[in-house]
Formats: C-alpha cells, structure tokens, sequence
C-alpha cells in the first residue's frame, strides 16, 4: 500500500499519475489519498511508502498563521507516530526551497521545524525518512498566480501585470520533480535533499522566454519588487539526489512550450 497526501494540488496530481494505473472510476490501484481534513485523526494501516505533500502557506494568500502550524507541523507529527510502528520502504515529505532564504516566512520557518522533527525520528527510530526541496515547480497544471502562467496570460490576453525583473528562481518542471521523488522513494533514500536545476533564471529572463514561445509582447508594469523574500541567488546547490541516477530533463523553454499549448 502507499499513502499520499496533498494529492490534489499542483505537484500531487502529477505524482498520482505517476503511482498509477487508474482505474475507469479515476483511482489509482494500491495508491490510498488521505483528504487534508482526516490527516490529523487518520489511522495508517502497514504501507510501503508514504508521500506528505499536504502543505499550506505557500502563497501570499495564506495569512492563516495558525493554519501554516496545523498543516506543516501538527499534521506531520500525527503521520509520523502513526508510522512509526511499522516497517516501511520510505517516507517522502515534500519541504520547500525557501528554507534556505536570507529572509524567512511563517510558512518557510514552518517547514524547517518539520525537517528537524522528520530527522529526529529518522534517527531514534533509524527510518528512511527523506526531505525533499523542491525549486520553483512549474510545468502543465501551474497555478494560475505563479509567474509564467501569469505571463502567458498577459502575452495572450493583454492583461496588465506588475513585473519585478530582477528576481531570479531555479526554474524546474513538475515532470521531473515527480521523477526525481520517485527516484529518491525508490532507493529509500534517507536525509535531504534538493530538486532543482542549478541553473539561476531571473524574471525578466522568463519574460523573454514566454514572449518568444507566444510571439507576443507581455503587458507589463516594471516594479522593484512584488516579495520580501526575493533574491538573486535562489538556486540548488545540492545535487545529492544526482547520486542516485536523477538528472532534470526539460529546459525552461520546453516547459514553457507545453503551458502554452494547453492554455490554447
């Protein structure tokens, strides 16, 4: 059996299919989503791997503070005892990047709390528990307020955006996060590490790649800065995960290409 959380969201979706086959009826076979309202009261039965995607506090929306500890913190933990009891392939909690930022958040302080929790039980209970941080996700299926979705849209449409050109992201496509878990679950992997590219893009790098993939000019208002947060150095520099095989495959152009496609 596997469980999963957080499996309607953006990267959940793509892991799923990943797990298949699906069934007519739109499951997936072997493959139990726990809903994010049950996590903190659910009862596990004997698995062999486990995915915590569950999060919130990610977007400049989520001003929930006490929210951000539920989802990050308090839902882990449940999971975790849960766990413990039994013999598991690998447990994969999915933190975040921004961990590594000069200037921290709620939500990124949330997710460091929850790698020294994960790493303790790793230790006292010698569990393969592995930390994955993934770099800016995009891909097909992209929320709408990220970046690039919203550059397509103001390519296409003409709708105004207000653009920090500076900024930069290590840009890297849900396909190969999802290949790079999968990869990491496979070997049982045990600690953290990052997914990432290594390759430093900065917005208004995205902005010439979205334009040339549209053909179109952006509707663009240039401002200093959209984040507290934002820098220019965000980018992997732990390249761990290529230890066991994982390499990214999709170019940022190439990521770009199929959003645009499927937003036609």
């Amino acid at each position: 059996m596997i469980y999963t959380t957080g499996s309607n969201g953006f990267l959940g979706t793509h892991l799923l299919k990943a797990l298949g086959p699906i069934t007519p009826d739109g499951d997936t076979f072997n493959v139990v989503a726990i809903p994010h309202k049950v996590i903190s009261t659910c009862q596990l039965q004997p698995f062999e791997s486990m995915f915590f995607l569950s999060t919130y506090g990610n977007m400049s929306t989520h001003t929930d503070h006490e929210a951000i500890m539920t989802a990050n913190i308090l839902d882990l933990i449940h999971i975790l005892n849960e766990a413990v009891p039994y013999r598991f392939k690998s447990f994969v909690y999915i933190s975040t990047s921004s961990v590594k930022l000069r200037t921290q958040t709620t939500y990124s302080r949330a997710k460091r709390a929850a790698e020294e929790i994960l790493l303790s039980y790793m230790e006292r209970f010698n569990k393969p528990i592995c930390i994955i941080r993934p770099f800016s996700i995009t891909g097909v299926g992209d929320n709408p307020a990220h970046l690039i979705p919203t550059l397509i849209r103001s390519c296409m449409t003409g709708e105004l955006v207000n653009f920090a050109p500076y900024a930069t992201h290590d840009y890297i496509d849900v396909e190969d996060v999802v290949a790079g878990i999968m990869n990491l679950s496979g070997h049982s992997a045990r600690g953290i590490y990052e997914l990432g590219t290594g390759t430093l893009t900065s917005n208004q790098q995205v902005l010439e790649v979205v334009e040339k993939v549209t053909g179109k000019k952006a509707n663009i208002n240039r401002v200093n800065s959209l984040r507290p947060y934002d820098n220019d150095n965000w980018v992997s520099t732990n390249f761990r995960s290529r230890g066991f095989g994982w390499q990214p495959k999709k170019t940022l152009e190439q990521s770009v290409v199929e959003q645009v496609e499927a937003y036609e």
